[in-house]
């Protein structure tokens, strides 16, 4: 069997989508407070959008970035070194070998193989342990000079220390290879 048709039989994968830009800002706030780096910082909402896959709503997902960064567009937003983070509400149930899938092959579109194969193998080896239920929050933080931190609502979370590993992750939603113009459009319709 080839490797779409697997896939495809494995049941919902995140690479691909149909989403609604700006449809789903109701269900983050406009602003929110986080530790970043060790330091308490206010980040203001640039967009959301829902991830469709094959008709199924996959997860919404938010975009902030820290109040007063430089941010005019989805590649300022993608590239900056700056405290931001992706917020992702699971619209059903998803297990973590799926999703560990999905965000490797999302990232190897910007990024091929062998690029992140340590960090990718630190992700993956996260979200096999924990599958996602229905309404669960799932967060991805940059930290200026530092890297990633990933973390499922109540359950510890990892740090994979690689800026540029960060920032591919944003590549997944905003760069060049992303995963659709709604979704992108969505997570910067605040920037306007």
């Amino acid at each position: 069997m080839d490797r779409r048709r697997f896939l495809i039989s494995a049941g919902v994968v995140l690479t691909g989508s149909v989403a609604r830009a700006g449809s789903v800002d109701d269900r983050f706030p406009s602003t929110i407070s986080s530790k970043i780096g060790g330091k308490a910082t206010r980040l203001s909402l640039t967009g959301s959008a829902l991830r469709k896959k094959y008709g199924f709503s996959v997860y919404t997902i938010a975009s902030y970035v820290e109040e007063g960064a430089k941010v005019a567009d989805a590649n300022s937003l993608a590239k900056g070194d700056f405290a931001k983070i992706l917020v992702l509400i699971f619209e059903r149930d998803l297990d973590g070998q799926t999703i560990a899938t999905s965000f490797r092959g999302s990232i190897g579109a910007n990024h091929p193989a062998p690029a992140f194969a340590t960090e990718l193998e630190t992700l993956e080896k996260y979200f096999v342990a924990h599958n996602a239920s229905q309404g669960e929050r799932f967060w991805l933080t940059h930290t200026p000079g530092v890297g990633l931190t990933c973390q499922f609502h109540g359950k510890a979370g990892i740090k994979i220390e690689s800026v540029p590993f960060a920032l591919a992750i944003w590549d997944t939603y905003l760069g060049p290879n992303n995963l659709g113009v709604a979704i992108k459009e969505g997570l910067t319709s605040r920037l306007r």
